[in-house]
């Protein structure tokens, strides 16, 4: 990562060593149950036959902060202690290094990832989980302290004039038609810590209609105003590890986003390492159906604005969900932008990896809430008040010295 008004060209030399410290253990178990009788459920599988199970204990900044009220950023870092297959309510102990051994110092249960989260100070940790009369242990990782080279808590009751802009918009985009849309300053607003980024009618064209074609279909609506707040012309980062606390709207007709573009907003035709647009998290509202999930995805172009997408929406995302929906609760989204590939995490579990168009020049953050043409079918004018919310957005530098170690464990009980 780099802001490029200070330093240029660190990422290269960082080469390979971004990412996390992680220890993993396979332990292959055996018992007596007959071959073609192993139980069912997760109990069951760890009585089976021949089970292999993963266990992983990975050093995370702390981007870990699941919750339905904001939150002040932390300055401790994370540990994520997961097992596959995963066994949700398992029990994890995790265990600090002291000059008399192993000493437990924190317990709780596996989440539906398989995972179990934990904050604790700096030293030396292994994680353990015990069900059914066995164990495993993680191999160890040392903590110390994460430092932001960027962070905005939206603190005060005005955006940041000298980090971020509302990025000029007007109605016909070649990115994603907005025709009937323009980005104005009005449609968002900074209160109690938060940032609102909403949708609004436009009221310069009150009680006129806007004609719009998407997708073969023809139709009218209000002109709207939208948001779209950047670093661009002020930020600018190369590699790392990007994050933001967002409560997402509910309103269906448009979409809350947090996203990267490179400088200048522009393309190398056909070669993704010149600029890509990686798009850590969109998310459409409330379908009806109760299955709404969260996208991630990585643009770039070929000639002629032929746009080539990777990623989709991610349905494992809904197991951080507390009972409860996404516009309910807070959640951390991050990518982890390495020259090799992409890492996206939500509250550190990871959900989608992708090593192809790897852009390697600095990118911009963007903060929106749009409303593009194929969706204004769907957004009715009581909901033109909802927003979605941003808590705080943070960048960890690639170049840290929390670089990446695997190692392979040894048999437990």
């Amino acid at each position: 990562m780099q802001l490029d008004s200070v330093v240029d060209g660190r990422a290269g030399q960082a080469g390979n060593r971004i990412a996390l410290l992680v220890a993993v253990v396979t332990v292959l178990l055996f018992s007596g149950v007959p071959q073609g009788h192993a139980a069912d459920g997760p109990a069951g599988r760890e009585r089976g036959a021949r089970t292999a199970v993963t266990a992983t204990l990975a050093s995370l900044p702390p981007i870990v902060a699941p919750g339905t009220t904001p939150q002040a950023p932390s300055s401790t870092g994370s540990l994520l202690a997961t097992f596959a297959p995963a066994a949700p309510g398992r029990r994890v102990v995790l265990e600090r290094r002291t000059g008399r051994g192993w000493r437990a110092v924190a317990t709780t249960t596996e989440d539906a990832w398989g995972s179990a989260a934990f904050s604790p100070g700096a030293g030396t940790y292994r994680a353990r989980a015990v069900r059914a009369g066995h164990t495993w242990t993680t191999r160890a990782v040392t903590t110390s302290a994460w430092t932001p080279q960027f962070e905005d808590t939206f603190s005060g009751s005005s955006l940041d004039a000298s980090v971020w802009n509302d990025q000029r918009r007007e109605h016909e985009s070649v990115y994603a038609p907005r025709t009937c849309a323009r980005v104005d300053a009005a449609a968002r607003r900074v209160e109690g810590g938060v940032l609102h980024l909403g949708v609004a009618a436009d009221p310069q064209r009150l009680g006129s209609p806007c004609s719009y074609t998407s997708r073969g279909t023809s139709g009218t609506s209000p002109y709207l105003l939208n948001s779209q707040v950047a670093t661009e012309h002020t930020r600018a980062f190369r590699h790392g590890i990007v994050a933001a606390r967002i409560k997402p709207q509910r309103a269906k007709g448009m979409h809350s986003g947090f996203w990267l573009l490179p400088q200048g907003t522009t393309y190398v035709d056909g070669v993704p390492a010149g600029g890509t647009e990686i798009d850590v998290m969109e998310f459409f509202g409330e379908n009806g159906r109760g299955n709404e999930t969260i996208g991630s995805h990585v643009h770039y172009y070929e000639a002629g604005w032929d746009k080539v997408s990777l990623g989709d929406l991610f349905p494992a995302a809904r197991r951080s969900l507390d009972g409860r929906s996404w516009w309910q609760e807070f959640h951390v989204f991050s990518v982890e932008w390495t020259p090799r590939e992409y890492v996206f995490r939500i509250d550190g579990r990871e959900y989608y990896r992708e090593t192809k168009a790897v852009s390697q020049v600095p990118q911009y953050l963007v903060l929106s809430n749009l409303t593009s043409d194929y969706e204004l079918d769907d957004l009715s004018p009581d909901e033109l008040g909802d927003t979605a919310q941003v808590d705080w957005v943070r960048v960890f530098d690639a170049t840290s010295r929390q670089t990446s170690r695997v190692t392979q464990g040894r048999r437990t009980s």
